[in-house]
């Protein structure tokens, strides 16, 4: 192996139809590597989002990269 390395697991935040001024946009929803840097901020953003909108009204989505 060449030193680099593959991640194989991708994740992005989504969000429920019910918040106000949620969109269909597939831009809003951009597929990251799921290294912990990046699953940290995202669990913040929903932590945020829930004191904002309510709970589960936002959460992390994976997918095999």
């Amino acid at each position: 192996m060449n030193g680099t390395l593959r991640v194989l697991v991708e994740i992005r935040l989504r969000r429920s139809e019910s918040v106000q001024g949620a969109t269909s946009d597939e831009r809003l929803g951009l597929w990251i590597p799921d290294i912990p840097p990046n699953g940290a901020k995202l669990a913040q953003v929903a932590e945020f989002a829930h004191k904002l909108h309510g709970n589960e009204t936002h959460w992390i989505e994976e997918r095999q990269a």
